[in-house]
């Protein structure tokens, strides 16, 4: 299923900024729904990207799995300067397994997503886990939705098998996005406004390899054409503090 581009300004806010957000939110959607979504990205096993750090997830590959279900989502994300893309397939988890080979079998409902996995030459490398609470609503405009993650933490796939002894990172954030697929509804420029929420982009997977130790994993930040290693996108004071500065992300 290929869904319709649509814009995304994304925030990222601290405590108690997030917590007020909530609140004021919570009175103008409809009844949140909470869900434990845990996301496995596949990439290159050089990690062939672009030095700069904006260009990390403007195509990214993961397999989605919600509230621990049985079921799991092959998902495609493509970004641009404007807008987001998203093709999804829904999947079992036992085929899953389809994804270590090399031969791409045409009668599965996931042959795309593995193919790209076999063209690109793409490994599994990163697992994020959080909860999210979403909000969602209608405008003149069509369906609206604000998403709260939070409890956000990331380890390498590899680290997997030894998930005891192998600390996870746990970023000091909390990301809330507001999507939309025309113009910014009058009830995200309100909360936008109420909390003077300033433009800049992110994303989850972004902070999460950005924020890995360069010694437990160098490939995420060196770039195989330059010796340079790709700096991370530090948050400064004003963004997780009391001021409850933000982060959005059109895209």
């Amino acid at each position: 299923m290929k869904f319709s581009p649509r814009y995304e300004c994304t925030f990222v806010l601290n405590d108690a900024a997030t917590a007020a957000l909530i609140d004021s939110a919570s009175s103008r959607f409809a009844g949140p729904t909470r869900s434990d979504i845990s996301d496995l990205y596949y990439d290159a096993a050089e990690w062939q990207r672009p030095i700069k750090a904006k260009s990390v997830d403007k195509e990214i590959f993961r397999v989605r799995r919600v509230d621990h279900a049985w079921n799991v989502f092959l998902e495609q994300q493509k970004r641009d300067k404007q807008t987001t893309t998203l093709r999804r397939t829904v999947a079992a988890s036992n085929d899953l397994k389809r994804l270590e080979s090399d031969v791409v079998d045409k009668t599965w409902d996931g042959k795309w997503f593995h193919k790209n996995i076999v063209k690109q030459t793409l490994q599994p490398s990163l697992n994020i886990q959080f909860d999210r609470l979403a909000l969602d609503a209608t405008s003149i405009e069509g369906p609206i939705r604000l998403t709260v993650d939070q409890n956000i933490h990331c380890r390498m796939h590899s680290e997997l098998v030894d998930p005891v002894n192998v600390a996870t990172i746990q970023l000091p954030m909390h990301l809330v996005r507001m999507k939309y697929f025309v113009s910014l509804p009058a009830i995200f420029k309100s909360l936008i406004y109420e909390f003077a929420l300033l433009p800049q982009r992110t994303s989850v997977y972004r902070q999460c390899v950005l924020h890995r130790p360069i010694d437990q994993c160098a490939a995420i930040y060196r770039s195989p054409s330059s010796t340079e290693t790709m700096s991370a996108e530090p948050l400064s004071a004003a963004t997780v503090s009391d001021s409850q500065g933000a982060t959005c992300q059109f895209g």
